[in-house]
């Protein structure tokens, strides 16, 4: 340990070097054009993209993930750049793509890695082996190569390439701490925000950009640092779950604080689907905690039921919901997914249930309506045919497999909450900064920490000692 110290603060004033002398080759060739196009501003702009780099590759490894995570949820996407490069590979997918050829390189890791059977996450990565070959041959006949391309680009990153590290149990530790804090930071700051009305921080931000605001319907709906409610509730829904999870299974008391303040930010966003995405994998928790606990002390569950009682209860008594759901724009929006059921199945017809090509979900729909496809699996049914969605499926499904073989019934959670709620909007297939938050849920799933796995709280104390019913083992 304090050899490799010692090494890399001897290779530290060496990368700072050679990344200033790059910064200045790249700056003379690149920044003149822009300096004319924008101003003067790109320049304390580029030193400040450069000192973040610096920062990216100096910084510990394994908190690269958590990085990009806080960055994707603290910074709203629609403030960073969208053209050229970028629109294929977000800002914060890049610092994805950072961590891993750095822990590609040096090799950093666990110390030990989990020698233990793990065919659910062998069937993970096999599965996405298979996707990415059958998005490369949809690639082939797309309709639209740059947008496929693209697209590729970004869900490989963001999404496969985390697949490609053995061993990441110290990335999802912070994963999970850094979700479950910002669910519960940004939960309460929503809660505020629409106690208030308005957004004061973020809000200001657009303002000052010169951003419009997204609230056109008719109640107020939290956006909190996510420039929208959609994504809001998406973000906070997966923090719920995550943390209803992480309590069932280690009685940890800031996970539940961190369920109701992400629960009650969900709340504040007014997002129906999201909710319904919440409640359908927090059911899902409390189904498997049931299984795996193998003991009879029945109190926490009365706890969650009791608690999920009050808030169905609350929810119809919010106005904002009721508001919100008796709405004539609610009826549209549901007008629009049932006419996006129907143009679904048709332009997958069209292409005959193999694809249009990645990316390409938008163009192809509108060959028959021009409504906008709210669900992502519909969205990737046109984009990449029928095959391409049961991949997408079966990777989905064998990493949660693989969290409960590991009794990681919080990642399990997280990642059903996500894919319940990326079904209610189009995310995957034309919101690429949503890969990075499917890739941090695959690392949480397949890389559980030691505390996911550990017994529950009541069977480390010694209280019980259950025999395992038979089949637990491989469950």
């Amino acid at each position: 340990m304090f050899d490799s110290t010692m090494l890399r603060l001897r290779r530290t004033p060496i990368i700072l070097v050679a990344l200033a002398a790059l910064f200045v080759i790249v700056a003379s060739l690149v920044l003149p054009r822009f300096v004319t196009e924008l101003g003067i501003i790109v320049l304390p702009l580029a030193l400040l993209a450069f000192v973040a780099v610096v920062t990216l590759l100096l910084v510990p490894t394994h908190i690269l993930p958590a990085i990009a995570l806080a960055t994707f949820a603290l910074i709203p996407a629609r403030i960073l750049p969208q053209d050229g490069p970028i629109g294929a590979l977000p800002l914060t997918t890049m610092i994805i793509v950072i961590w891993a050829v750095r822990r590609l390189l040096n090799g950093s890791g666990d110390r030990q890695p989990d020698a233990t059977p793990a065919p659910f996450r062998s069937a993970t990565r096999y599965f996405a082996l298979l996707f990415l070959a059958w998005s490369l041959f949809s690639l082939v006949r797309s309709t639209d190569l740059q947008a496929s391309l693209g697209w590729i680009i970004s869900f490989s990153a963001g999404v496969l390439l985390p697949l490609a590290i053995v061993t990441a149990s110290r990335e999802a530790y912070w994963i999970r701490r850094v979700w479950l804090v910002l669910g519960a930071t940004l939960g309460a700051y929503a809660l505020i925000e629409g106690a208030l009305r308005a957004n004061p921080v973020w809000g200001t931000l657009f303002s000052v950009l010169g951003l419009s605001d997204s609230q056109h319907w008719s109640v107020y709906r939290a956006t909190a640092s996510f420039g929208h409610p959609l994504f809001a509730g998406l973000f906070f829904a997966v923090a719920c779950a995550l943390a209803i999870g992480v309590w069932l299974r280690e009685s940890s008391k800031p996970a539940l604080a961190a369920a109701v303040l992400s629960g009650l930010g969900l709340v504040a966003t007014v997002s129906r689907g999201a909710i319904l995405s919440a409640a359908i994998a927090i059911a899902f928790a409390y189904a498997v905690s049931l299984v795996l606990r193998g003991d009879k002390r029945w109190g926490k569950f009365a706890l969650l039921a009791v608690l999920m009682v009050v808030a169905v209860v609350g929810l119809f008594q919010f106005d904002a919901f009721t508001a919100r759901n008796n709405s004539i724009e609610a009826e549209l929006s549901s007008q629009a997914r049932d006419l996006g059921v129907w143009v679904s199945i048709q332009a997958a017809n069209f292409t005959g249930w193999i694809g249009s090509g990645p990316g390409t979900s938008g163009i192809t729909g509108r060959l028959f309506d021009d409504v906008t496809i709210e669900n992502s699996l519909l969205q990737l049914l046109i984009s990449i045919g029928l095959p391409g969605v049961a991949l997408f499926l079966l990777l989905i499904g064998s990493a949660v497999a693989h969290a409960l073989s590991r009794r990681a019934v919080g990642a399990a959670t997280a990642l059903v909450a996500y894919t319940v709620c990326i079904a209610g909007f189009n995310a995957i297939d034309a919101l690429r900064p949503m890969h990075l938050l499917l890739g941090c849920l695959l690392l949480l799933a397949l890389h559980p920490t030691q505390a996911d796995a550990a017994p529950p709280l009541e069977l480390r104390k010694g209280r019980e000692t259950p025999r395992p019913k038979r089949g637990y083992a491989r469950l």
